[in-house]
């Protein structure tokens, strides 16, 4: 039997803000790093969720605190989704000396696992957020229902902030009464009309403002449909011309599909 997890399955990079385009979104950043046990972020994909997530970390500087479990379709076994989540509070400063390895058996028990890990954490001091991506490939199957479970009874230091593209159906409501269940929706995400003239100059587009706030209009303040848009105007020889035109859609680029999936690096 091998050992499940390990201090570098929760290894990820965050993104600091202004790097590679990143906008910094201060208001939202705020909701995050406030003191709700549970923040749930729930927008469909390319509503920027993912690069939200990682450039909060690195600007509240917590990355050696943030368990970090994206969750694949594979996950929605139980012992391979507990696996992941303690590989990832073991790779946190806190989590290290608390959360003890788990081996790997074929009749590891979900609930016993969660059992086990309130047990380890109860001496927990120091806040840690547990960062689960993607959490409604998890489905309403058992892994839902434990992670459920470890979020009503964890110590107090522990958070979490679950990421999803659809409403999840968690019995949360003692949390939301108590008011430590947070939401950020599509809406909250939404960027500005300044946020997106950031995110055009953090591409090398510079618009005059009835351009960028025609541009807005156009995307509804949609970070992939913006991102796209940054990417067809950086490579346009007279960008201005180009986002005024009113067939120009947002990723009108050569390089980049009007159809189907949206790049993988748009997708958050």
């Amino acid at each position: 039997m091998g050992t499940a997890g390990g201090p570098e399955s929760g290894a990820f990079a965050a993104v600091s803000p202004g790097a590679g385009g990143v906008v910094p979104r201060v208001g939202l950043f705020g909701r995050l790093g406030a003191r709700a046990r549970v923040t749930v972020v729930s927008a469909p994909a390319g509503s920027g969720k993912t690069v939200l997530l990682r450039s909060w970390i690195g600007a509240a500087g917590v990355a050696d605190r943030a368990a970090w479990v994206p969750v694949g379709r594979d996950e929605r076994d139980p012992q391979r989704f507990w696996a992941s989540v303690l590989g990832a509070l073991r790779g946190t400063a806190p989590g290290s000396g608390l959360v003890r390895e788990l081996t790997a058996a074929p009749d590891l028990d979900g609930w016993a696992v969660v059992e086990r890990l309130l047990k380890d954490l109860a001496p927990l001091a120091e806040p840690v957020w547990l960062v689960v991506d993607d959490v409604h490939l998890l489905g309403p199957d058992q892994a839902l229902r434990q992670l459920e479970l470890l979020m009503m009874r964890a110590p107090d230091a522990l958070r979490f902030v679950l990421c999803t593209r659809h409403g999840l159906r968690l019995r949360l409501h003692r949390l939301r009464l108590e008011g430590q269940l947070a939401e950020i929706r599509a809406g909250d995400l939404r960027f500005s009309v300044a946020e997106a003239r950031e995110l055009l100059a953090g591409a090398g587009v510079e618009l005059a403002d009835p351009a960028v706030v025609m541009l807005h209009e156009r995307t509804e303040g949609w970070a992939a449909g913006l991102r796209l848009a940054a990417l067809s105007l950086a490579g346009h020889p007279d960008p201005e011309r180009f986002a005024a035109d009113p067939g120009t859609r947002p990723g009108d680029h050569a390089d980049l599909p009007l159809q189907g999936p949206l790049p993988s690096r748009l997708v958050t």
